[in-house]
C-alpha cells in the first residue's frame, strides 16, 4: 500500500505562509459566536510557527479514504493520542501552487473556526519541513447520504426500513443545524448535497467538504464580473464534480462562486458572485430536502449547460409529482418548493425559518409555505387526533352496518336504530369535545399575534377557535376587545343582546352601549374622547389596535392628525405642548417629524399609520414597536432616550438611520437592517463597534466619532468604498 507523502516541488515557495487566527476568540454574537472574517483566515504567520517536524514521527498511515481536486484523504494513526484520525494533504499527483497552498490553508481554519456537533472537527493544522501544508480531523465512519439515497432508488428493503422518511428528515434537520450555525459565523458552504453529508451507525451526522465555502464579507468584496458559464456546451463533468473544481484550472480565483449541477442556485448557474448570500445555501437544503423525498437529483439535463438553463428557469417537477408513488406530503412539497424559488428574496428568509416549518410539519400543525386555510388548519386537527377519529369512523361503519340489518325486522329495527342513534350522538359528541380541547390553543395564539401587534393573524386564529368552541367565555370576550377596537360597536352590542357568554355588565358593557348608535366610527374630532373613554374602561391593552384601525382608513390630513396630536399628548403628560408636522410621501405613506419633544416616550399612536420618514430627535425612549406598516425608509433618532437597536421587520427596509447621542451601545442588530445606506452613530458614549456593520452591504455612509478612526472593522468597511465621516465628539 502506496504510504502518503507530501507532493515535491521544483523549488520551495517564494511567498511564506502565515498563521492565522486557528479558532475564533469567544465574543457576543447574538448569544453564540465570533463572525469570521476575511483577515481572521488570512493573516499568517511565519512558516516556522507552522512547522511541525517531520509528520511520520507521528502519524502512520493506514489507508486512503478518499482523493479528489487538490485534497486527498489518509487514514492515520495519531501515536501522541493513540487514536485514528484522518489526515488531508496534497496529493504527489499535483503539483502544488502558491495559490493551492493558499486554498488548502483557507478551508482548514474555516473549518477549524466552525465547531459544531454536526461539522467535522479540525485537529491540528501544520506544514511539514519541505512546506507541504496538511491537517488532521476526525476518522468518520459511515455512509454518505448520497450513497445511501442511491440504495433508496435501487429498492433496497434494507435500506427502506432502516432509513424512513422520519429519520431521512431527522438527518436533514442535523445538516439545517450546522448550516444555521455556520451561517451566524458569515460562512456560505455553497456546495450543499448528498453526498456533502455522512451519516455515522450512532446517529451522528457531519456536514462535509468546506473547500468552495466562503464569507460573506469575501463576497461582499468581490469586483469581477459574471463567470459565463452558460456559454460552454463542451463540458463533461464526473457524476458530482463541482464546476469550480473544473474551472480551477482556468480561472486561477479562489472562491468562486461554483457548486454542483443540479443542486446550485439560480444566483450560482448564472455565474454572478455578488448575487450569492445565506438563501444560496437554503435553496441547496431544499435541493437536498428534494432528493431525500424522491431519491431523485432536482434538476437534470443532457449537458451541464440544460442544467443550468432549467436551474435559472425554475424548470423542474415539484417533488410529489416527480415521485408520486412515494406519496409525499403536501406539506414537505411546499416546503421544499419555498427553499427552492428562483427568487432569493422568494426563500425562507434564513435557515431557521425552515428548520421552524419542518417542526411544524412534524408536530401535525400547518406550514408557512402552504399558506394554509381554515380548512388546512381543520385538516390537520383531525389528523393530530387520528386514533380518535379512527375509532369514530369505524363506529360510525358499525353503526352503518346495524342501521341496515335493522330494516330485516320492524321490530328490531326499532331498538337498534335507537341504540345506533345513541351511539352515534355519543361520537358527535366526543368529535365536539376534541375540538374544544383544540379551541385554548388557536385561542392562546390569537392573543400572542395581539401582543405582537400581527392583528390580522390574531383575528384569524381567533376564528378558528370560535369556530372550534361557540361557547367559549375567553373567546368571545377577546371577539369584543376586538370589535370595539375597531370601532364596530353595533356588532359588539349585539354580542350582549345575542347572550353570547360574556359579562352582561362592566366597563365593556357600558362602552358598547354607549357607542352603538356609531355605525362607522367616530368622527376624528370625536377620536380623542374615545381614546380617553378606552382608557376609563380599562381598555389601555386595545389601545394599539384601536390606533391600527384609525389610521388604516382612509385619511383626510388635517382633521387626522390633529386628532392624533391631541391623543399623543394625552398619553403623554410630560410633553407641554406636542411639536409635530406632517406631509404627504405619495402611495398613502407620510413623513412625520415629531422632533422636540422631551419626555415624549409612548407613540402607539402611530401604530398603522404607514410612514416613510420619521424624525424624532430629542423625545424621550419610543417603543418602536408600534411602526408596524413596512415602507419605513428613513428613521431619525438622534438625541432619543432610547438605549437598544429593536429588530422588528417592518424596519428592515430602512435605508437611512440615525442614532446620534443616543444611548445604545451594542449595534449587533444592525444586520437586520439590510437595505440600509446611511447610518449615523456618532456621540454615543461607551459605544462597541459590532462587526455585523460588515454585513450592511449596501452601506454607502457611515458617520461616526474620531475615536474609531484606526478601528479594524472601519478599516474594512472603508475598504468596500464606503464613505466614513469623523466628529470630534
Amino acid at each position: 500500500m502506496d504510504k502518503p507523502t507530501h507532493p515535491k516541488k521544483p523549488e520551495p515557495p517564494k511567498r511564506e505562509i502565515s498563521n492565522a487566527n486557528l479558532f475564533a476568540d469567544d465574543i457576543i454574537f447574538s448569544d453564540t459566536e465570533k463572525i469570521l472574517f476575511e483577515e481572521d483566515l488570512e493573516k499568517t504567520a511565519q512558516r516556522k510557527d507552522l512547522m511541525d517536524g517531520n509528520p511520520a514521527d507521528r502519524y502512520t498511515p493506514r489507508k486512503k479514504l478518499n482523493e479528489g481536486g487538490m485534497k486527498a484523504i489518509w487514514e492515520v494513526d495519531d501515536h501522541r493520542t493513540a487514536r485514528k484520525v484522518a489526515m488531508a494533504l496534497i496529493p504527489d499527483s499535483k503539483i502544488a501552487s502558491e495559490q493551492d497552498i493558499d486554498s488548502f490553508l483557507y478551508e482548514a481554519r474555516l473549518t477549524a473556526n466552525l465547531q459544531h456537533p454536526n461539522i467535522i472537527p479540525i485537529y491540528d493544522i501544520a506544514v511539514d519541513k519541505e512546506g507541504n501544508p496538511y491537517f488532521t480531523m476526525k476518522a468518520l465512519k459511515g455512509e454518505t447520504l448520497g450513497e445511501i439515497i442511491k440504495k433508496l432508488r435501487s429498492g433496497s428493503e434494507e435500506y427502506r426500513t432502516r432509513y424512513t422518511r422520519t429519520r431521512l428528515l431527522a438527518i436533514f434537520l442535523k445538516v439545517c443545524n450546522a448550516i444555521d450555525y455556520a451561517h451566524t459565523k458569515g460562512v456560505i458552504h455553497l456546495d450543499l448535497k448528498p453526498s456533502n453529508v455522512i451519516v455515522g451507525d450512532f446517529g451522528d451526522v457531519h456536514v462535509l467538504d468546506w473547500g468552495l465555502s466562503t464569507l460573506l464579507t469575501h463576497i461582499d468584496e468581490y469586483k469581477g464580473g459574471p463567470i459565463s458559464w452558460q456559454n460552454i456546451d463542451h463540458i463533461s463533468l464526473e457524476s458530482g464534480q463541482t464546476l469550480t473544481r473544473y474551472l480551477e484550472g482556468s480561472s486561477k480565483q479562489r472562491h468562486v462562486a461554483g457548486g454542483t449541477p443540479g443542486y446550485m442556485s439560480p444566483e450560482q448557474a448564472q455565474g454572478d458572485l455578488s448575487g450569492v448570500d445565506f438563501q444560496t445555501d437554503i435553496y441547496m437544503l431544499g435541493a437536498m430536502l428534494y432528493e431525500l423525498l424522491t431519491y431523485e437529483c432536482p434538476i437534470v439535463g443532457e449537458t451541464v449547460k440544460e442544467t443550468l438553463q432549467k436551474t435559472v428557469r425554475g424548470d423542474f417537477l415539484p417533488p410529489d409529482r416527480r415521485a408520486p408513488k412515494l406519496h409525499i406530503p403536501q406539506p414537505l412539497a411546499a416546503i421544499v418548493m419555498k427553499a427552492m424559488k428562483t427568487d432569493p428574496k422568494n426563500r425562507y428568509a434564513n435557515v431557521a425559518a425552515l428548520i421552524r416549518d419542518i417542526h411544524q410539519f412534524q408536530d401535525g400543525f400547518a406550514t408557512t409555505a402552504e399558506n394554509p386555510t381554515f380548512f388546512t388548519h381543520a385538516a390537520l386537527l383531525v389528523r393530530r387526533h387520528k386514533m380518535a377519529v379512527s375509532l369514530i369512523s369505524a363506529s360510525l361503519a358499525v353503526i352503518t352496518v346495524i342501521l341496515a340489518q335493522s330494516f330485516s325486522s320492524i321490530k328490531e329495527s326499532e331498538a337498534n336504530t335507537q341504540d345506533a342513534l345513541k351511539k352515534l350522538q355519543e361520537k358527535s359528541d366526543y368529535i365536539a369535545q376534541t375540538t374544544r380541547e383544540a379551541a385554548p390553543d388557536y385561542i392562546e395564539l390569537a392573543q400572542h399575534a395581539e401582543r405582537e401587534y400581527a392583528f390580522a393573524e390574531a383575528e384569524q386564529k381567533l376564528s378558528t377557535g370560535l369556530t372550534f368552541d361557540e361557547s367559549n367565555t375567553d373567546a368571545w370576550t377577546m371577539k369584543t376587545h376586538m370589535l370595539l377596537s375597531q370601532q364596530r360597536f353595533n356588532e359588539a352590542w349585539n354580542v350582549y343582546t345575542q347572550n353570547r357568554p360574556v359579562a352582561h355588565s362592566g366597563p365593556l358593557f357600558e362602552l358598547a352601549r354607549k357607542y352603538q348608535r356609531t355605525k362607522d366610527g367616530v368622527p376624528d374630532a370625536a377620536f380623542p374622547q374615545l381614546v380617553y373613554d378606552f382608557r376609563l374602561s380599562g381598555m389601555e391593552l386595545d389601545l394599539p389596535r384601536l390606533f391600527y384601525h384609525f389610521n388604516q382608513k382612509e385619511i383626510e390630513p388635517v382633521s387626522h392628525f390633529s386628532a392624533l396630536a391631541e391623543t399623543l399628548e394625552q398619553l403623554n403628560p410630560a410633553v407641554d405642548q406636542l411639536n409635530i408636522s406632517w406631509e404627504d410621501a405619495g402611495n398613502g405613506a407620510w413623513n412625520l417629524d415629531i422632533s422636540n419633544n422631551a419626555g415624549l416616550d409612548d407613540i402607539s399612536p402611530l401604530c398603522g399609520l404607514k410612514i416613510a420618514r420619521l424624525t424624532a430627535r430629542n423625545i424621550g425612549t419610543p417603543n418602536l414597536a408600534f411602526l408596524t406598516e413596512e415602507g419605513l425608509r428613513s428613521l431619525d433618532l438622534a438625541g432619543t432616550q432610547i438605549n437598544y437597536l429593536p429588530a422588528y421587520d417592518p424596519l428592515a427596509e430602512i435605508e437611512t438611520l440615525s442614532i446620534r447621542n443616543t444611548r445604545i451601545r451594542n449595534l449587533s442588530n444592525i444586520v437586520k437592517y439590510s437595505k440600509l445606506v446611511a447610518l449615523d452613530i456618532s456621540g454615543i458614549q461607551g459605544l462597541s463597534l459590532s462587526e455585523q456593520l460588515i454585513w450592511c452591504r449596501n452601506l454607502k455612509r457611515l458617520t461616526l466619532s474620531e475615536i474609531f478612526r484606526d478601528d479594524p472593522i472601519i478599516q474594512s468597511l472603508s475598504r468596500n468604498d464606503t464613505i466614513i465621516i469623523f466628529t470630534e465628539n
